[in-house]
């Protein structure tokens, strides 16, 4: 029996959306084919009308044997069955497939009506159906307007980064990119409870586009335990920031939460440091030569991801190096070690997403106390100065799609999950919008 793939959008904002997008999961899956992938959730604001409630979404990719028609009639039975209440009979006739959705003005089945702005229990939209284009009576694919939503555009691009609209000729990652809508106000859902796709049935071990939807057995019942949903262009994060920002604690929480690989820099047995913080000029040659050479094995050995880690994670780059030999270096040592780090910086893999980290002066020096490593008792203020400076210069030679300054100054990601909530957020629109 032939099949087609088939992209839908769930949409809600009236009661328990997590336990009504289940119950879809569960019909759709034993109505209208098999769900093979499922976006994370992620929420938004209503799009064209007032509502204190926020929307969720939520893209799943449907193997059928339905076709299109046929699949919109099952959704129409389903969006039913789970309480979605339309106008009346001719006008819930007169709607598109998918309905109204959550801009209240998609129309996605048919020519544009009078928009209908409201909320709902259950919004399930086609965005496509293999590369069919249909125009005109009660059914209109692609979504006609779903270049114009980040709602959609955000989980899409999740699980079908590289599907290509077969009307505007562009791959969703690339309308995304193109959005004018604000995709800041798209946001992952942190969900209250363990469930998220794991209870669709036939589903098997349904997983996203980056392969990360884990399920166990549990009870009898197939139970998420950790839906981790992280963008399949990310694969090598670098994590940097000044002396006592918090890098290294940022890299392993992120490690934690997805189960990835994590380099950590090993600098505390460079027999210069001390030296160094006692007598800069003197030291500062040796000490970066002996960074530069301790960071080129760590990159050769370790910035290789392992198969079982959906990416890694590191709290340094090797560029960490041309930026503190800027700011100690004398002008001819400065040339020397620039030319040795040119030869190095070509056989090392780079950084996918290069995020740094700021904290003001005063913070940085609360935080270097606290640790209480002996060299560093007598830092200088005037010195984290200048190696902010030399961040901030460096982050203007990367390509501005591939770095990302977040100021954490008054967060506290360690202790407090909706700081690291916060960054995790910037972290990942980034990374959506990779190149």
């Amino acid at each position: 029996m032939e099949t087609h793939t088939a992209y839908l959008l769930l949409g809600a904002n009236l009661g328990n959306c997590i336990q009504t997008f289940k119950e879809a999961r569960k019909q759709l899956s034993r109505q209208a084919g098999v769900i093979t992938k499922a976006s994370h959730l992620y929420t938004s604001p209503a799009w064209g009308f007032e509502a204190k409630e926020v929307f969720y979404n939520q893209a799943l990719e449907l193997e059928t044997a339905l076709d299109p028609y046929a699949l919109l009639q099952k959704v129409l039975e389903i969006e039913t069955a789970l309480g979605r209440v339309r106008p009346g009979r001719a006008e819930a006739a007169a709607e598109s497939p998918e309905g109204t959705g959550q801009d209240g003005s998609r129309n996605l089945g048919q020519a544009p009506v009078k928009p209908s702005y409201a909320s709902r229990t259950i919004d399930i939209d086609i965005l496509f159906y293999s590369d069919f284009i249909i125009r005109g009576g009660c059914l209109s694919l692609p979504h006609p307007l779903m270049q114009e939503r980040a709602f959609v555009l955000v989980p899409l691009a999740e699980i079908a980064p590289r599907f290509l609209h077969p009307v505007l000729g562009s791959e969703v990652q690339v309308l995304l990119r193109q959005c004018p809508d604000s995709v800041e106000n798209v946001r992952l859902c942190r969900l209250p409870v363990p469930e998220t796709f794991s209870d669709v049935e036939n589903a098997g071990q349904a997983k996203n586009e980056a392969g990360e939807i884990r399920l166990e057995e549990v009870g009898g019942e197939a139970e998420e335990r950790q839906a981790s949903f992280w963008p399949e262009k990310l694969r090598f994060l670098a994590i940097e920031g000044n002396i006592g920002a918090g890098k290294t604690s940022l890299a392993r929480k992120i490690a934690a939460r997805f189960g990835a690989k994590l380099v950590v820099e090993i600098f505390e047995d460079n027999v210069f440091l001390p030296k160094f913080y006692a007598d800069r000029e003197r030291f500062a040659f040796p000490l970066e030569l002996t960074f530069l050479a301790e960071r080129y094995r760590q990159a050769k050995e370790d910035f290789v991801q392992e198969l079982f880690s959906p990416f890694l994670v590191s709290d340094f780059s090797i560029s960490k190096s041309l930026v503190f030999a800027r700011n100690t270096l004398q002008q001819d040592e400065y040339l020397l070690f620039k030319r040795l780090y040119d030869i190095i910086l070509t056989s090392i893999p780079k950084p996918d997403l290069y995020v740094y980290i700021h904290s003001g002066v005063e913070r940085l020096m609360r935080n270097i106390r606290q640790r209480g490593r002996s060299y560093e008792a007598n830092m200088d203020p005037a010195y984290l100065a200048t190696v902010e400076e030399g961040y901030r210069s460096y982050m203007q030679t990367l390509d501005p799609a591939r770095c990302l300054f977040i100021d954490v100054d008054g967060m506290d990601f360690v202790r407090s999950e909706a700081d690291f909530e916060a960054i995790l957020q910037r972290i990942l629109q980034a990374a959506l919008q990779l190149p």
